[in-house]
């Protein structure tokens, strides 16, 4: 299992004091070196101002969005020009770990960390699926002209596939039902091993290697903030 995360619970920090600390403790980590930070409200205008004030330093995205809580998990990086394929693929990586860690809890019964974490795992997935289908996508699309057999098409479809089986595997996980889990993730990895791979080795490369820097980063900066 991986090591836990540090959390930084800024609900109990002070309003004046929140942002210096959160600063203080993002900027304390080792590239590759991660933590959680637990927001009373969606972090929209912390996530702008790291990428104003701390460009290319971090990667993040969503444990948990609401209703009570919102967990945003960061990650540093060392700060070289972003890339699609650095930034999804570090996506693709943190939602491996954390189906593994909820498969893994639920196949020994540790029902109650198996839900934490597959909560987790389809709050992620679904959130990449979304920034994908309404920014990635797209932009392929322009960028190879509109073409009628876009593999985008059947990327979009297998979101579809995706966010059913995912959807299977929480309620499984809920409701304590290994055989029903099972099943569900046998069905999310038929789906999600090609998917990722085609991403992974065609889409993301493609797409890094025909825009021009500039262009590549501010998309990448769109999917960080969407």
């Amino acid at each position: 299992m991986t090591p836990v995360m540090p959390q930084l619970d800024g609900r109990t920090i002070a309003h004046e004091q929140r942002l210096p600390e959160i600063y203080r403790h993002l900027t304390r980590l080792e590239p590759g070196e991660s933590m959680v930070l637990i927001a009373p409200h969606e972090p929209g205008m912390l996530l702008r101002k790291l990428l104003a004030e701390f460009p290319r330093c971090f990667d993040w995205g969503p444990l948990q969005r609401g209703p009570d809580a919102w967990r945003w998990q960061f990650t540093a990086r060392r700060p070289d020009p972003r890339t699609i394929a650095g930034y999804l693929c570090w996506d693709h990586r943190r939602m491996e770990d954390l189906l593994h860690e909820g498969t893994q809890a639920a196949r020994a019964s540790q029902w109650a960390q198996a839900r934490v974490s597959l909560d987790f795992y389809a709050d992620a997935l679904l959130r990449h699926a979304d920034i994908e289908d309404a920014i990635l996508f797209p932009a392929y699309e322009q960028l190879s002209g509109g073409l009628a057999d876009s593999p985008t098409a059947m990327m979009r479809h297998e979101h579809t596939e995706v966010r059913a089986a995912v959807h299977d595997l929480a309620r499984a996980a809920r409701e304590a039902q290994l055989a029903a889990l099972e099943a569900a993730l046998a069905r999310l990895g038929a789906v999600v091993v090609e998917h990722h791979t085609k991403e992974e080795e065609i889409l993301f490369p493609s797409m890094d290697e025909s825009m021009e820097p500039a262009a590549r980063e501010a998309l990448v900066e769109q999917l960080l903030l969407a």
